[in-house]
């Protein structure tokens, strides 16, 4: 079905409104639980770079504000126009340096969007933690505090009569509900692709906690520290944990007919005690032993006829070769075609890092690298090409998105490498 006509509301930079945006057909709205949101639309005339389109979503009635970061003119008349959620406003926001010690996720969110002007709060979210920002972008920030709190953002706005009245973001322990809706699976089903990742499947994880801080003879800390806490000490001997039925099922084979374990490793470093870095690699095992798998599935496909937002769950029931599986999947990420009617398209799978978070996290780590090797000497040299490479990898240096090569194992392989340098005091 071919759906026409987005309109939007379009203000300029000051808060003013300027008028009706109307599209030249539908507009393409992209959003990933966690990550993306993008609108894109065709319009006669350009609007200006960071201007913005308020709009109101026809599925869940909320609104919505994107902000124009690109436009394309083209000569002959007619203009695309590239516009990212008014989270985007917070990458021109600095955090020069926030500890946080024991706060709640609703005080840290605060913290780091209270002085841009955003409104937070958090619901089902319980929990105290800690952690430190240091020179990070707001929006880095924020993903930040999602992950430590164990959180899922769910941006808003409030709209009035003079135009957006508030910006905000609540804190979720989870996004989305279950609402009915279902999916079978099926050989030569038309609507729906089965994506098998290429992720590695490891049917064994060694987990790794915090480095062990380096004491000086009056029991201060150095500034230093050793080699990664394990969990040998509190799990009979072995700094790994397996999963025999994966083992046999995915391992790898030998010339003698038995299966060896695909190992793999899991690093907390925040974490300080054994049995919690155990407790956690266990955890993180039943996701690591099996490949992850997605559908892209167009609306019409589910069952259930009820509406199907981001986060939301959905029973998927897979016939496929070698035997019949159910469970229950989350909606990561939906793209829509939305005008006079609305056609969608749903992603289908477990909630992973998306790009932004991936990028962030290096950025995070290769900062903690940096600044440790600016008193160690001559063994910066040596931590700093680690450093690059991983910016290399990664797209970190230039900002731009993680390619598909740098993936999270290769990624942790090379902060793995600093390790060599164990027994230098930083």
């Amino acid at each position: 079905m071919a759906v026409s006509g987005f309109i939007a509301d379009h203000y300029g930079r000051d808060g003013r409104r300027l008028g009706t945006l109307r599209a030249c057909g539908a507009a393409r709205h992209r959003e990933e639980l966690g990550g993306e949101d993008v609108l894109e639309l065709a319009c006669l005339e350009a609007p200006e770079k960071y201007e913005r389109l308020v709009w109101r979503d026809p599925e869940d009635g909320r609104w919505r504000e994107h902000v124009v970061v690109r436009t394309d003119e083209r000569a002959g008349g007619g203009c695309g126009v590239y516009c990212e959620g008014s989270l985007c406003d917070l990458l021109a926001g600095v955090v020069e340096e926030l500890r946080l010690t024991g706060a709640t996720a609703a005080e840290a969110a605060s913290a780091v969007l209270a002085p841009a002007g955003w409104e937070s709060s958090a619901t089902g979210l319980s929990s105290t933690a800690a952690c430190m920002i240091y020179h990070a972008n707001r929006l880095s920030a924020l993903r930040r505090v999602c992950e430590v709190w164990g959180a899922e953002p769910d941006p808003y706005v409030e709209v009035g009569a003079s135009g957006v009245t508030a910006r905000g973001v609540v804190l979720r322990a989870r996004v989305g509900a279950w609402r009915g809706a279902r999916l079978t699976y099926g050989r030569n089903m038309a609507g729906c692709v089965r994506t098998v990742a290429e992720d590695e499947v490891y049917t064994a994880l060694y987990g790794w906690g915090a480095g062990e801080a380096v004491m000086g003879e009056d029991g201060t800390w150095t500034g230093g520290y050793r080699k990664r806490i394990g969990f040998a000490s509190v799990n009979g001997g072995a700094g790994w944990v397996g999963d025999e039925a994966a083992r046999l099922a995915w391992g790898i084979s030998r010339p003698d007919g038995t299966r060896a374990h695909r190992f793999g490793q899991v690093v907390f470093s925040g974490v300080t005690d054994p049995e919690r870095v155990l407790e956690l690699t266990q955890a993180e095992l039943p996701r690591a032993c099996r490949p992850r798998i997605s559908y892209a599935v167009e609306a019409a496909v589910l069952e259930g006829r009820v509406p199907v937002l981001l986060g939301d769950t959905v029973a998927v029931t897979d016939t496929a070769p070698p035997a019949p599986r159910v469970s229950e999947l989350r909606v990561v990420a939906r793209e829509r075609e939305i005008g006079d009617g609305v056609v969608a398209r749903y992603t289908l799978g477990s909630v992973l890092p998306t790009v932004h978070a991936a990028a962030s996290d290096v950025a995070h780590a290769v900062r903690d690298v940096e600044d440790a090797a600016g008193a160690a000497g001559d063994a910066a040299a040596a931590v700093s090409a680690v450093a690059a490479e991983v910016r290399a990898a990664t797209g970190a240096a230039s900002g731009g998105a993680v390619p598909a090569l740098a993936t999270k194992a290769y990624v942790d392989g090379l902060f793995a490498e600093l390790d060599d340098l164990s027994e230098v005091e930083f």
